[in-house]
């Protein structure tokens, strides 16, 4: 049994496909899932940084676009969970949302909530890249000691792509 799984997203098709291949595949029963969404804090940084002519307070308006942020991912979370749930085949499922460096929070949490298995797709919003695996999924693969199943979002098994 996989007692606790880590199923990280960004929303992607990529990451959506990774779900319903473990779907296909997976005979082991699950007992909790814990839906991660990172919010790349480089990424708001660059983006307030190009709008903090606009503000008074840069750091007052900051923390109130994270929280605003926060809330709406939140949401789109809860209105994942129950396909989460079909797909893994359990009951619990707990949406978490943080800020930071994805893969550093990837592995934080695996670590915080004593995860039995973390799923990555190979591959996410970024699409394509030049190495075989996305960085970000390299990145939690060389810092985690949990097991990391990593999944091809798309595949040609038996000359069908998936």
């Amino acid at each position: 049994m996989f007692r606790k799984v880590l199923f990280p997203t960004d929303f992607s098709e990529g990451s959506y496909r990774a779900a319903k291949r473990f779907e296909k595949t997976n005979e082991v029963p699950v007992g909790e899932v814990i839906l991660l969404h990172v919010i790349d804090e480089g990424t708001m940084e660059d983006l307030m940084n190009g709008y903090s002519l606009l503000y008074e307070d840069e750091e007052v308006e900051f923390e109130e676009v994270k929280k605003r942020l926060k809330e709406k991912i939140m949401e789109k979370l809860q209105a994942k969970v129950e396909d989460v749930k079909k797909t893994f085949k359990t009951d619990k499922v707990k949406p978490v949302v943080r800020f930071g460096f994805p893969w550093e929070e990837i592995v934080n949490v695996a670590e915080e909530e004593g995860v039995s298995l973390i799923i990555l797709p190979t591959h996410g919003k970024l699409g394509f890249s030049k190495e075989l695996i996305g960085s970000t999924a390299m990145r939690v693969l060389k810092k985690t000691y949990r097991p990391v199943l990593l999944i091809k979002p798309k595949c040609r098994c038996g000359g069908e792509e998936e």
